[in-house]
């Protein structure tokens, strides 16, 4: 599914521009220096002992921990190392059978899972098929954050003590990885029901069954989670005692890194790094990402017409966002998925991505000429609005886009929304309406770019512009039910050219996974791959 990627809260544009003069930087923000792609880390050295307790910084507080009704980087951080998945995405970004032991499909749209049999919730009692096939439909239906991973599914049931059976309406290749994503969490289904409508929040229990628990959240403050020491899986060591996590705005962020009120920090991307660069107290590592900065647009806008998008895509300053709004850590990028996503056939991934001529890292003359013929073209459309959420990246994009439609004959208007009106636009088409382009990062949970490419399927819950072409639906269908893996990536190329062919979203930059760590701590992953994966567990002394 998608997950927006809470960086930065909401702060003044200046903010930004103390992050960039805090770490010396020249007047045009390149502190950094874009990690190369040789350079980026699966995870940090192992640890060499445990740890007591340990704290962590998020950029907000956990809207909820319950991901059928919201999810973002926040509330991941925290659930990958509470709850668990029928598959579970590894550190380098493979995805491995976890809760199932294995998968069998006897023809192209049945799979057959078989359940381990010594799983235990928190509260001691045994995951049963029962409680798979339950947590399953709550993830599949309808409104819920992961139904749309389950577009496909037919039905779920029990088909034995420990074996769950799911029929497809049309063949899933990615079905294994969607089952490694909040839509595979096993939740122990008497738990849930008890909670009723306070389940994931601060007055209930995590009702789920990995290596640490949900011991206190004080809501406003702290949130707290402990090894479970009667955890089932006996090869995992738990090296953390526990973890609090505590949130705090950008400044007040670094301040407590800086200072040693906290110990550590996952950022989706690296400026709010910048100033810990030549910190004694913490280092700071870079990972790979399958997340794409870029502008989505919506339906019946003034952008409307894929011709005035395409204009704005050529006239886009990347390299100049990437230093702005990213202190130089970014890297320009012509894509909507980030290179963690090519998790097969990347030569074929490579290439294709060397052929897109649309979205330059700085416009030439001749796309600033292209994309005026365009405009003219396609006639002029009024005025543009483009939805920010006011924090210091967003800001920095908005007046992007303004200052590249300006040059080519369009006018912009921005809008600034409040974190919640911001956090609707991906759930509400009412709350769309007077927005023709909103910037986001869009985070993928599984390594293949076809679960960037299905979210705009005709009629798909994520198709916010009303796209509908056959010819796509057809080629990303057949992506879907293609196992054999260089087939799938063709197919994969053929609906990215349809996508940028008609500039379905306008890519903007690609920013690394950022890890800011102390000193004394090693043993996590720095790929993106921590939003799913237990790594307070690996979690200890350097």
């Amino acid at each position: 599914m998608r997950v927006p990627s809470r960086i930065l809260p909401p702060l003044a544009a200046m903010a930004l521009a103390a992050l960039v003069t805090a770490c010396g930087a020249e007047s045009d923000g390149s502190a950094l220096t874009p990690p190369a792609e040789s350079d980026l880390l699966v995870t940090t050295e192992p640890a060499t002992g445990p740890v007591g307790q340990v704290d962590w910084m998020l950029t907000a507080e956990p809207v909820t921990l319950d991901p059928d009704l919201d999810s973002g980087n926040n509330e991941d951080t925290v659930t990958g190392n509470v709850c668990e998945r029928l598959f579970q995405t590894q550190p380098d970004l493979s995805v491995e059978p976890h809760l199932a032991t294995s998968v069998d499909r006897p023809d192209p749209t049945t799979i057959i899972y078989t359940l381990r049999d010594d799983v235990t919730f928190h509260d001691g009692s045994p995951m049963t098929a029962d409680d798979v096939v339950w947590s399953l439909e709550r993830h599949a239906r309808d409104g819920g954050d992961e139904s749309d991973e389950f577009e496909a599914v037919e039905s779920i049931e029990a088909t034995g003590e420990h074996e769950v059976t799911i029929r497809l309406s049309a063949p899933d290749a990615l079905f294994d990885m969607r089952m490694a994503g909040n839509g595979g969490i096993v939740y122990n289904s008497r738990a849930v029901q008890a909670a009723g409508d306070d389940f994931g929040s601060p007055q209930s229990g995590d009702a789920c069954s990995g290596p640490y628990e949900v011991t206190e959240w004080q809501a406003g403050s702290s949130l707290t989670i402990t090894r479970y020491d009667e955890y089932w899986d006996d090869s995992v060591d738990g090296l953390a005692e526990s973890v609090t996590f505590r949130w705090a705005e950008g400044s007040a962020l670094v301040n407590a890194l800086t200072s040693g009120d906290a110990d550590a920090a996952f950022l989706s991307e690296p400026s709010a790094a910048a100033p810990l660069a030549e910190s004694d107290t913490v280092s700071t590592y870079y990972g790979a990402t399958t997340t794409s900065w870029q502008l989505f647009p919506t339906t019946k806008g003034a952008v409307v017409d894929p011709r005035i998008r395409t204009a704005l895509s050529l006239a886009m300053d990347r390299e100049g966002i990437a230093k702005a709004a990213f202190a130089g850590g970014a890297e320009p990028w012509r894509l909507p998925v980030g290179p963690g996503s090519w998790g097969y056939e990347r030569e074929t991934f490579d290439a294709a991505y060397d052929a897109v001529d649309v979205a330059p890292s700085s416009p030439s003359e001749d796309d600033i000429a292209r994309a005026k013929d365009l405009v003219s073209e396609a006639g002029d459309p009024g005025t543009i609005v483009v939805g920010s959420d006011g924090t210091p990246v967003n800001t920095v994009i908005a007046n992007a886009v303004r200052s590249a439609a300006q040059e080519i004959g369009l006018e912009v208007e921005i809008t600034s929304m409040s974190e919640a009106q911001w956090g609707e636009l991906f759930s509400s088409e009412e709350a769309r309406q007077g927005v023709d382009l909103f910037i986001t990062d869009w985070y993928l949970s599984k390594p293949d770019p076809i679960g960037m490419y299905d979210n705009l399927l005709s009629g798909s819950v994520n198709n916010y512009i009303g796209f509908a072409d056959p010819e796509y639906d057809e080629v990303v269908n057949q992506a879907i039910g293609e196992y054999d893996e260089a087939t799938r990536a063709e197919l994969a190329v053929r609906a990215q050219e349809i996508w940028m062919d008609n500039m379905l979203t306008i890519p903007l930059v690609m920013a690394p996974n950022t890890l800011v760590l102390s000193k004394e701590l090693t043993g996590v992953p720095v790929a993106v791959a921590y939003l799913s994966y237990p790594w307070a567990a690996d979690l200890g002394k350097s």
